[in-house]
């Protein structure tokens, strides 16, 4: 399966890119280096070329950003862990989002679901 992220519109990444001299364009890119790519019945290749068996994965964090101060707005994406490194999952900025974190969740191991982090 193909991971495909949601593309944030060119008027706010110019105006990102004008306002931060080039910075977040840049970070955005490190970034996403972490998210996957795409995923298999063996693992997921990250955006970044590292290729991650799911047996290897060691355990899922749920992270909450609360993105306004004055109301309860909050964005949330998965953390999955492994000994190759962190690979987030942010349902809310990919195509179908939702079946891709399904599909992640179903070939997990189960020691990675129950760890406590």
């Amino acid at each position: 399966m193909d991971v495909k992220i949601i593309p944030i519109s060119g008027c706010l990444q110019v105006v990102l890119a004008v306002l931060t001299l080039g910075v977040a364009p840049l970070a955005q890119w490190i970034v996403q280096r972490g998210w996957p790519k795409t995923l298999d019945e063996q693992g997921l290749v990250t955006r970044g070329g590292k290729r991650i068996a799911w047996s290897e994965f060691t355990k899922i964090v749920r992270v909450r950003t609360q993105v306004t101060q004055g109301s309860s707005s909050t964005v949330e994406h998965f953390d999955l862990h492994s000994p190759k490194g962190k690979v987030s999952v942010a349902a809310y900025r990919l195509e179908n989002g939702d079946a891709v974190l399904d599909y992640i969740w179903q070939r997990l191991p189960e020691a990675a679901k129950q760890a406590k982090s």
